[in-house]
């Protein structure tokens, strides 16, 4: 057991944290001192972090979401809009995109919070328990015992929902719902999401005397999510699928790709061209990310951050790109993209091998999603 001068023993299976006024000075004794130059960098760095390109598939799913927002007030039945892409396609990235909308901010009046829209990340692993845990939490920022029943914690989180006025759940990662579920438990969950939809009279988990208002669904996940969905035909019906599509290698994709590289580098602020829209380079970033423009801009942030911070005029094809997708992917020079001579030659990546790019190894499975030229 490990002693200090004075005697006094430290168990290693106990941690004792120190007081508020410790805190400040055990920070000093490791704080880095920002210089103005770090400063401007690292305001820099926000400013390109914030870079958003509107592609035809937000905007599209963008005015259905409007036209679901328009319908929450007149519909006896609620809506489920369904996003399916694959990992790094930028579904995480839509879904914030529509928690912008004005008439979805909270706000508290003389009865207490109204929250018009939830929004968690389906945990894994996630049951319809750990489900109910998730959404009990967003809406009161307070935590469930885990021992409570499955039925008593969705019974709270019910309450919780006609309380607060909730009309839509928004659930990112959702394939997490189903990974590993037996079929009766995935029945159960699409259950309990489809009795939200289409409010039931005699649902035993509606409150007392609460009105019967229906809630609206927006799901992210993999491709494969949809497959699941299908089970309950009652659900699917009121689906509506907006995926997120990958551009091919056609000249009207290649075109697309073109002009979305083209505003991302004129949003970036380097003084000098960094030549994303060249043609070569387009084609080097189709292959990079399987033609996913969500992928692309993650790869050119990344790459940006590296060259603000080395003071670089401009994004290095080698120094920056290839070194970000290689510290992801490891796939050697070979096979990087960005440091092969021509990339012509360079076979397609599997897809599977893109889980890497938001660390989500393993929450992919059944069919890989295809590759289309119409996106």
């Amino acid at each position: 057991m490990p002693q200090s001068q004075d005697g006094e023993i430290f168990r290693p299976d106990v941690t004792i944290l120190p007081g508020p006024q410790a805190a400040p000075v055990r920070r000093e004794r490791f704080a880095t001192r920002l210089s103005p130059q770090d400063l401007e960098r690292r305001a820099w760095k926000r400013r390109v972090d914030t870079i958003h390109v509107n592609t035809d598939v937000v905007i599209k799913t963008v005015a259905r979401f409007d036209e679901m927002l328009k319908d929450l007030g007149d519909d006896v039945e609620g809506q489920c809009l369904v996003i399916p892409a694959a990992s790094g396609a930028g579904k995480s990235h839509l879904l914030a995109r529509l928690q912008l909308r004005p008439a979805l901010v909270p706000f508290r009046d003389e009865f207490g919070p109204v929250r018009p829209l939830v929004y968690i990340k389906a945990p894994s692993p996630c049951t319809l328990k750990t489900l109910g845990l998730a959404l009990y939490l967003a809406m009161t920022e307070k935590e469930l015992s885990a021992n409570l029943k499955e039925h008593d914690i969705w019974t709270r989180v019910r309450h919780q929902m006609h309380a607060q006025l909730v009309s839509i759940i928004m659930i990112d990662e959702f394939h997490h719902a189903f990974r590993g579920r037996t079929g009766d438990e995935r029945r159960t969950l699409v259950e309990t999401l489809k009795n939200l939809v289409i409010p039931d009279p005699d649902d035993p988990l509606r409150p007392p005397g609460a009105e019967l208002r229906p809630v609206s669904l927006v799901l992210s996940g993999m491709p494969w999510l949809k497959k699941v969905l299908k089970e309950d035909f009652q659900l699917l019906r009121r689906c509506v699928f907006k995926p997120i599509k990958p551009l091919g290698h056609s000249e009207a994709c290649v075109k697309k790709a073109t002009k979305f590289l083209s505003l991302v580098e004129a949003r970036l602020g380097f003084p000098a061209a960094c030549g994303l829209s060249e043609h070569d380079m387009v084609q080097r970033m189709l292959k990079a990310s399987n033609g996913y423009t969500g992928r692309m801009m993650h790869l050119v942030k990344k790459a940006a951050f590296r060259a603000i911070q080395s003071g670089k005029p401009s994004i290095g094809q080698v120094d920056h790109l290839g070194f970000v997708f290689e510290e992801i992917f490891e796939l050697g020079p070979r096979r990087n993209p960005f440091l092969v001579v021509d990339i012509s030659t360079l076979p397609k990546m599997k897809e599977i091998e893109f889980e890497r790019l938001t660390r989500l190894t393993g929450t992919a499975e059944a069919g890989v999603e295809t590759q289309a030229d119409d996106a």
